[in-house]
C-alpha cells in the first residue's frame, strides 16, 4: 500500500505547483510579447542593418545636393532626409500631389527604373530663382512646359548627386527617361510592387518644400550583400553568369516562324483566282541569286537555296539591313 502523505508534504507539493505555473505563465507572456504581425501585402524587405546603410547613403545624397543647389541658385539650401518608408507603388502614388513633377529615370545597374518626384512648390521656387527673382515663396502652382525645361538642370543635378552618393557601393550612370505631371501616366511599376520611398525636406531661403525618390525594393535587394559587407558592387558582378545562363535557356525555348522568300512577282486578281494545284508561277529571281530569310515577318538574313539530304534548305550567307535603315 502506498504511503499516505502528511499535511506538510501536501502543502509543499501545492507550493511547488504554484511556482511552476507562475514560471510558465511568465514565459508564455514573454513569448506573446515577442510575436509581431506580418502583413504579406506589405512585406518588410529590409532589416534594421540594411535600413541603416540605406539611410547613410540617402543622407549623403541630401548633403551633396544641398551644396550643389546652393552654388547653382546662390541662396541657402538645406536638403534633409526625413524618412525611408517601405510602401507599395500604389500607396506612393497616392501620397504625392497630382500636379507634382514626376521624373522617370534609369539607374542601371542599380534599378531599371526609378522615380524622382519634385513638389510643385519646389519647382516654383527653383524656377523663380533660376529666372533671377530676388525672393521666393512656397506657393504651389501649375507646372508648365517652360517650368519643365527650366527644371531640367536641377533634375540632372539631383541624379548626378544620387549616383555620387551610391558610388562607394554601386557605380551607375543615371539617365532621364521622361518628365511629366500627368498622374494618369504613372504606370512605370505594378501597383502592388514594393518600393523604397525616400522623403526629403527642401529648405530654400526661407521657404520649405518636399521631394522624394522611389526605387523598386527588388532592385535594392540585389545590392544588399554589398551594403552589409561594405564592399563596392560593380556592374559586372550585378550581371552574374548564372542569371545570363538562365535567360539564355529561357529564350532558347521561344518558337519563332521562319520563311524563305524565293522571289516576288505580280499577278492580276483574275490570274490568282484561276490558279490550280500543279500550276507554275514564273519568278524573276535567278537560281543563283540570294533568297531572303524572314524571321517573324522581318527580313533578317540572305541565303542561297539548296538541299540537305532529301530536304530543301537555305544556307545563311549574311545579315540583311534592318527595315527603314539608310541605304
Amino acid at each position: 500500500m502506498a504511503d499516505i502523505l502528511s499535511q506538510d508534504e501536501i502543502n509543499a507539493l501545492i507550493e511547488a505547483y504554484k511556482a511552476t505555473g507562475s514560471a510558465e505563465d511568465s514565459a508564455r507572456g514573454t513569448q506573446d510579447r515577442q510575436v509581431r504581425l506580418y502583413d504579406f501585402s506589405r512585406p518588410d524587405k529590409f532589416c534594421k542593418e540594411h535600413l541603416r546603410s540605406l539611410n547613410l547613403i540617402h543622407s549623403k545624397h541630401g548633403a551633396l545636393l544641398s551644396v550643389a543647389l546652393a552654388a547653382m541658385m546662390r541662396v541657402d539650401v538645406q536638403v534633409n532626409l526625413l524618412a525611408l518608408d517601405q510602401l507599395t507603388f500604389r500607396e506612393y502614388c497616392a501620397s504625392v500631389p497630382d500636379a507634382t513633377l514626376f521624373v522617370e529615370a534609369a539607374l542601371e545597374p542599380l534599378a531599371s527604373i526609378a522615380v524622382f518626384e519634385f513638389n510643385p512648390s519646389m519647382v516654383g521656387m527653383c524656377v523663380d530663382l533660376l529666372a533671377g527673382a530676388a525672393s521666393v515663396s512656397a506657393s504651389a502652382g501649375k507646372v508648365t512646359e517652360v517650368d519643365k525645361a527650366v527644371m531640367r538642370p536641377i533634375i540632372d543635378l539631383s541624379l548626378r548627386k544620387y549616383a555620387e552618393a551610391w558610388s562607394s557601393s554601386v557605380d551607375f550612370k543615371p539617365r532621364v527617361v521622361s518628365v511629366t505631371t500627368e498622374s494618369t501616366t504613372r504606370q512605370v511599376l505594378l501597383p502592388s510592387e514594393g518600393v523604397l520611398v525616400c522623403g526629403y525636406e527642401i529648405s530654400i531661403a526661407e521657404s520649405v518644400s518636399m521631394m522624394s525618390i522611389c526605387i523598386p525594393a527588388s532592385s535594392i535587394e540585389m545590392v544588399l550583400p554589398a551594403l552589409a559587407l561594405g564592399k563596392p558592387l560593380s556592374s559586372q558582378s550585378q550581371r552574374s553568369d548564372t542569371v545570363n545562363e538562365a535567360l539564355r535557356r529561357t529564350f532558347e525555348e521561344v518558337e519563332v516562324e521562319c520563311r524563305a522568300i524565293l522571289g516576288r512577282t505580280a499577278l492580276s486578281l483574275e490570274d490568282v483566282m484561276g490558279l490550280e494545284v500543279g500550276d507554275l508561277v514564273r519568278l524573276p529571281t535567278k537560281i543563283h541569286e540570294p533568297a531572303e530569310f524572314w524571321v517573324e515577318n522581318v527580313p533578317t538574313f540572305g541565303g542561297s537555296l539548296g538541299r540537305s539530304g532529301r530536304n530543301l534548305a537555305i544556307k545563311i550567307t549574311g545579315a540583311l539591313d534592318p527595315p527603314g535603315s539608310a541605304a
